[in-house]
């Protein structure tokens, strides 16, 4: 971002306080969860509780202790305990193994890992060992392969694009909590940070086409992104082989993770008010 751009954006937060920003934020971000409750027309005391769960979800993940997470939510240790009981109770919250396979695929595009580094990267789960599990999956499922490395064995990501799409509705869930966890870090790096991420970045385009000629340009859209995104790939691993060769005691610049979220869709209607 030039420096001019980061100027403006430094007046525009000044012309309320920040903490009044930081709210206005955080109000836009709820819109599309609170748009689909009414949607389905339900009442304000299930969209709170959502809401609850939620951001217990979320702390959860976040931070290891209880006493922790109590002293945040300025709530007792007894009353997080019964929302522990009320999220496990709810068979759609619990986090599926495609989930799982993700944060194990994104660990190994990093470089390759054994078994008991990637659970030790992992976050902590209680009832299963996530790391075996997932790993389990993607050499079932072709997404991962197995080396040995110095007496160890290692496990390498399989570079090429995978089609997860399925009308199985866990997945599909699971495919939009990824969707909006991508969105909600967008928002973290443009709009939370002191100088905004030019990495993060999302556009909408808005304009008019005929149905048969948007089917054409969201298959065209998609198989560039896939050609694309596979040059990148193979270029940042030959660069990182390349560096490690000629200089394996000196560290080598660093590969990035990126997420890119596509979506093409019909712009909202205006209907009068009833």
């Amino acid at each position: 971002m030039s420096a001019q751009k980061s100027k403006q954006v430094s007046e525009s937060q000044d012309t309320i306080p920040y903490q009044e920003y930081l709210l206005r934020v955080l109000f836009s971000s709820f819109q599309p969860a609170v748009k689909l409750g009414l949607e389905l027309n339900y009442p304000l005391d299930t969209i709170k509780e959502m809401m609850t769960l939620a951001l217990w979800k979320e702390a959860k993940a976040k931070h290891n202790t209880i006493n922790l997470i109590s002293l945040i939510f300025g709530k007792s240790t007894r009353t997080l305990k019964t929302l522990s009981a009320r999220y496990n109770r709810g068979r759609f919250f619990q986090q599926s193994e495609m989930n799982l396979c993700r944060q194990v695929e994104d660990l190994l595009h990093k470089r390759p890992m054994c078994l008991d580094e990637l659970s030790r990267r992992l976050p902590h789960y209680n009832e299963f060992d996530g790391a075996s599990l997932a790993i389990q999956m993607l050499l079932k499922t072709g997404r991962v392969t197995e080396e040995s490395r110095d007496g160890k064995v290692v496990y390498v990501p399989i570079t090429r694009h995978h089609n997860l799409y399925s009308d199985d509705w866990e997945m599909r869930i699971d495919a939009l909590s990824e969707h909006t966890a991508a969105i909600a870090e967008t928002l973290r790096l443009r709009f939370l940070e002191s100088v905004p991420d030019s990495r993060a970045l999302a556009r909408t385009f808005t304009f008019q086409a005929k149905e048969e000629d948007i089917q054409k340009f969201q298959e065209e859209l998609l198989e560039f992104i896939r050609a694309k995104y596979r040059e990148l790939e193979e270029h940042a691993m030959e660069e990182t082989a390349d560096q490690l060769s000629d200089n394996p005691l000196e560290g080598h610049q660093e590969v990035s993770s990126f997420s890119l979220y596509v979506g093409v869709t019909p712009t909202p209607s205006h209907t009068e008010k009833t």
